[in-house]
């Protein structure tokens, strides 16, 4: 979680190995959840190999992928996180994932000690702000083969490993036109 933070340029390297005492390992096995619907989220967690994703289950029982991340990135069902509300949302591993886990408890600990951490909250927030921006306008801006393209592009070595009925949802296509996109590319 260090290189991270790092790359943030707000925290000193005391403030840096101060975090790593705060945080924790934790390994998912492939299907295995960080979260469930209806629960409370109380970690952000940092993927250190593997993929995670988000998906939520419509009334009919449907399952809709609506975030995959991968390494170096962070993982959290952010709404339940701030609101400490039960999670509209499932986060399970796609494959043997490795987190760094840093609990909302902990989180605060540093809130209180060093106002670069409100900083830093506020930046991830805003990071977050935009990536789900990004991802709104791909779907009113790209077709699902540019998205395709976009993820293969920034994600190849990671795209073999999920399966094709959680790329067609994330991409918004069935799976029958998913196979068809694999095949063209």
């Amino acid at each position: 979680m260090i290189s991270y933070f790092r790359q943030l340029q707000l925290l000193s390297e005391s403030e840096l190995v101060e975090l790593d005492n705060l945080t924790t390992s934790k390994k998912l096995r492939k299907g295995e959840f960080l979260i469930q619907e209806g629960d409370i989220c109380s970690e952000i967690v940092l993927i250190k190999s593997g993929i995670l994703r988000s998906f939520y289950t419509k009334n009919n029982g449907d399952e809709i992928t609506y975030c995959i991340a991968f390494e170096n990135q962070l993982m959290s069902a952010y709404s339940s996180f701030i609101s400490q509300k039960g999670t509209e949302e499932n986060i399970q591993a796609i494959c043997d994932t490795e987190l760094i886990v840093l609990k909302k408890s902990n989180l605060e600990l540093l809130f209180n000690k060093n106002v670069k951490w409100q900083k830093i909250s506020r930046q991830l927030t805003e990071l977050q702000y935009i990536e789900l921006e990004k991802r709104i306008i791909s779907f009113q801006k790209l077709s699902a083969k540019e998205r395709y393209l976009n993820l293969i592009e920034n994600y190849s070595n990671f795209i073999k490993f999920i399966p094709l009925q959680f790329l067609a949802s994330y991409l918004g296509i069935s799976p029958r036109h998913m196979s068809r996109l694999r095949k063209v590319n």
